[in-house]
């Protein structure tokens, strides 16, 4: 799996092709956690591949991508799929919050402290070397954060990151490579004015508008020298009612799957997951609403349950949730 550029010595490439995951397998995998964007999930795997086939440019990223779309949709989850895939979990990437570069004063320890200021000699920024360089068997994974809310500052030392692949410290002695890296930048641009657009007489009259919304915000914030150093703009969909139902299933599954390392066998009806996607089905606020729902209407019934049943050992429990109207019955009964 050659990441590495042209001027790594690469003896052991055939090495590294054998272990890595088959790029059809990655995707299928991510679609299994980020529904309802296949699109996304194929403008990700479409980087592994080229970079994997040695197609990009050595003295830039693997891949910079620019992800955008409404919040909740799977735009951070996406790429921390990824690094489960290509690393060793999905928080093994260098994740930045770029909200917290707003300020100008604060945007020293993007670069780290420049000559004569405290912290010049230790070379500190926010980055993580070992995460963002990877090694000659694994990318680094890069993840910037909102960017729209960094500073202008900010954003002109990662222009050069993009353009040249590299970041020299503040301090002038230093330089963090970003050329065995895939750069992501998430982005909610244009999700406010999509909000206020989601009535159906707007939707009736501007069919497919989204892509539109989206476009000009980016226009109006990227000047065109940042947006022509992006590989590719990935658009991320709104949750549909279908998806958030598929979505609540996944999570009713991941909290199953916990409660039975501890003894505890959860049963959802088919019609308990569909009450819960409509109580936490939230247009604006995407899967995070969905998941405060089933941490409110179901994970905490059932924490209720299992210490009335359980208070303390560890002898196997069965628990169901089923709908009895408008409402959630979760009942707990020992095995």
């Amino acid at each position: 799996m050659p990441y590495l550029t042209d001027r790594y010595h690469d003896q052991n490439r055939h090495r590294r092709e054998a272990a890595a995951p088959a790029p059809a397998d990655v995707a299928a995998r991510l679609r299994g956690r980020v529904l309802g964007q296949d699109r996304a999930v194929d403008a990700v795997v479409r980087a592994v591949v080229l970079a994997r086939a040695g197609t990009h440019d050595p003295d830039r990223p693997l891949a910079s991508l620019l992800l955008v779309g409404p919040t909740g949709v799977g735009k951070t989850e996406l790429v921390r799929r990824l690094a489960a895939e290509l690393r060793s979990g999905p928080d093994d990437l260098c994740r930045v919050d770029m909200s917290a570069f707003a300020q100008e004063h604060y945007a020293a320890s993007f670069t780290g402290a420049p000559p004569g200021y405290a912290g010049s000699k230790e070379a500190f920024s926010v980055f993580d070397r070992s995460t963002v360089e990877g090694d000659p068997y694994t990318p680094g994974i890069v993840l910037f954060d909102e960017v729209e809310k960094a500073h202008p500052t900010v954003l002109r030392a990662l222009l050069h990151v993009l353009d040249t692949g590299v970041l020299r410290l503040a301090s002038g002695q230093q330089i963090i490579s970003f050329r065995n890296s895939f750069v992501f930048l998430t982005s909610n641009l244009g999700s406010a004015e999509l909000a206020r657009r989601r009535a159906a007489w707007w939707r009736r009259l501007h069919p497919g508008g989204e892509h539109e919304v989206i476009s000009r915000a980016l226009t109006r914030f990227f000047d065109p020298e940042f947006r022509n150093r992006i590989d590719e703009v990935v658009e991320f969909t709104e949750i549909g009612s279908a998806t958030a139902v598929e979505i609540t299933g996944l999570e009713v599954e991941l909290l199953r799957r916990r409660l039975h390392r501890r003894g505890v066998l959860l049963d959802v009806e088919d019609a308990a997951v569909r009450l819960l996607a409509r109580h936490g089905f939230d247009p604006v606020y995407g899967a995070r609403a969905l998941r405060r729902c089933l941490r409110t209407e179901l994970a905490a019934p059932v924490a209720a349950e299992l210490l009335r049943v359980r208070p303390v050992g560890t002898d196997p429990v069965h628990v169901t949730a089923r709908v009895s109207g408008e409402r959630l019955v979760v009942r707990g009964d020992p095995v």
